[in-house]
């Protein structure tokens, strides 16, 4: 096996997370980590047995040995570096949301050429029950879609002790939006793998609040301008429509439910590792019998969402082919989300194009 030779930008939570999956992929040789923060560089090198800790994005990227960089930093620092990094020839693995809007991923998508750019939303695709669930949905026995749905609300909860809020999380300038691209990121790519990415978004209407004025200290940063409540309706082109609600820190009981229905039958889905329903559960309905429920997966076999893009973008990179999620396909996201601000700004709904 050609062992891939990957350089992580970051070294944050997430970053040291894919830090932990790429140090233990023996398809994968960990060359080099990057953090402005040196010292957090140094001390992730040495835990990993890491050669190389840089200070600065560039310095990681002029290694003439690296083969590919995984961004792991704000989002609003990602297109100048994914462009630095694609100049000098680098496979670009990209943490999510992948850009601040299309016109940024658009510019490094263009920039990608020939190389292999993928994007870290598809995490939960990489959950056993994804892949049940679209083998269900490619059978035939949900027929032609009609609505997929999509809730997942957080309560709000007890201010955490000793915790300072990212300032990147709930910002439009550093994040390119809130609690809609955060996790909202992850439902959209969950339900595009499970009907095989055939869903044509073309029209969202949409609304979005600020986090109650109440529960603002201790939970965001000061200057925060972006959402923690989000309601998006997407019409696809063929009739199909995505209803997608995400909200954290809200005055509602916490909720988490995924089903996609066709005209012959539904699917409901349990798209995390943890909870006591079945990860998918196939549910159908005729004149004799009416509903009848089969349960496809019980459960999901182990929780990897975390280790998967790493390895899959080294693993891309081996084989020649895309990432679970391309740069192609993020930008399918890109645009519901780009569209929601819009129309949640104008109060109108808005063409995608």
């Amino acid at each position: 096996m050609n062992r891939v030779k990957i350089g992580i930008i970051g070294c944050g939570v997430i970053g040291r997370t894919h830090i932990q999956s790429a140090s233990d992929d023996p398809g994968i040789e960990l060359l080099a980590v990057a953090d402005i923060m040196h010292d957090r560089a140094i001390n992730s090198a040495r835990e990993h047995s890491v050669p190389n800790a840089y200070s600065s994005a560039r310095e990681l990227i002029n290694n003439p040995d690296v083969d590919a960089v995984v961004l792991a930093l704000v989002t609003s620092e990602r297109k100048s570096i994914a462009l630095e990094a694609l100049k000098a020839g680098k496979h670009v693995l990209l943490e999510k949301p992948p850009a601040m809007n299309r016109h940024d991923l658009e510019s490094i998508r263009v920039a990608g050429g020939g190389k292999v750019v993928g994007c870290c939303s598809s995490r939960l695709s990489y959950l056993e029950g994804a892949d049940k669930a679209r083998e269900v949905f490619e059978s035939g026995a949900l027929g032609k879609v009609r609505v997929a749905r999509m809730k997942g609300i957080t309560a709000a909860t007890a201010i955490k002790e000793n915790w300072t809020p990212p300032p990147w999380r709930v910002s439009h300038r550093l994040n390119g939006g809130g609690y809609l691209v955060n996790w909202g990121v992850y439902d959209l790519d969950y339900i595009m793998h499970v009907t095989a990415w055939t869903l044509r978004p073309r029209t969202v209407l949409a609304q979005t609040w600020p986090i109650e004025q109440s529960l603002r200290a201790g939970r965001i940063a000061p200057d925060s301008d972006a959402e923690n409540h989000a309601v998006l309706m997407v019409r696809c082109e063929g009739g199909e429509v995505i209803l997608h609600e995400r909200g954290e820190s809200v005055a509602m009981a916490s909720e988490l439910s995924w089903q996609v229905t066709g005209d012959k039958g539904s699917l409901r889905l349990n798209m995390l590792p943890r909870g006591q329903t079945p990860a998918v559960t196939l549910d159908t309905a005729d004149a004799q019998n009416g509903l009848t429920s089969r349960v496809v997966l019980e459960k999901h076999a182990e929780d990897v969402q975390f280790l998967m893009p790493v390895r899959d973008f080294a693993a891309a990179i081996r084989e020649g082919r895309p990432t679970r999620t391309s740069i192609d396909q993020a930008m399918v996201i890109q645009k519901i989300f780009d569209a929601a601000y819009e129309s949640a700004s104008k109060g109108v709904a808005v063409e995608i194009d």
